[in-house]
């Protein structure tokens, strides 16, 4: 008895592993087709087709992908925000040197020293007792990578990696509205 139940949980277990994975290479197989169709077609055929998907799935989106998606959209945001401040403070490190002739600095020293202020890692970075290649390196770095640049590459990195994420989330909710219709 108790040797059957192990049997017939470890098969039942073998076939959800055996759907997940037929899930998955549909999946990639639709990626595929749709890359495939945007090359073989052009963008002005692929930009017809997404239109008559995103109908497809506005019409089955539920409340819950939609709230999601606004937030996905407010992340979004907020990473191009990021992005926008880095050429705001290089806009305005510009404006000052044309006007007074004087290069306007602005290291991650700056940062570092206005969030360690009074601290144990603030007063290692003003007087090392250990460590101290790595004291340099992390000194060097931050005297001489400016902020702007920093906002910059990390506002990029991250409005990429949320785009991605919400194409991916699309693509995951079209293929399982897609196949739950078929099915």
């Amino acid at each position: 008895m108790v040797q059957t139940d192990k049997t017939f949980n470890e098969s039942k277990r073998v076939g959800e592993m055996l759907g997940t994975m037929e899930a998955a290479r549909l999946f990639v197989i639709d990626i595929l087709q749709t890359f495939r169709f945007v090359l073989e077609k052009g963008l002005v055929s692929a930009y017809e087709a997404t239109r008559q998907e995103l109908k497809f799935l506005a019409k089955r989106f539920t409340v819950l992908d939609l709230i999601l998606g606004n937030l996905g959209m407010l992340g979004l945001l907020l990473c191009f925000t990021v992005v926008l401040s880095g050429f705001g403070l290089l806009g305005y490190q510009i404006v000052i040197w044309l006007q007074d002739g004087v290069w306007n600095a602005m290291p991650m020293m700056m940062v570092f020293d206005m969030l360690f202020e009074n601290t144990a890692i603030g007063a290692w970075m003003q007087n090392p007792d250990s460590w101290l290649g790595f004291h340099q390196l992390l000194k060097w770095s931050l005297n001489n990578i400016p902020i702007s640049l920093v906002l910059i590459f990390d506002g990029m990195i991250l409005s990429a990696g949320m785009a991605a994420g919400i194409f991916l989330a699309i693509m995951v909710r079209r293929f399982q509205f897609k196949y739950s219709d078929q099915g």
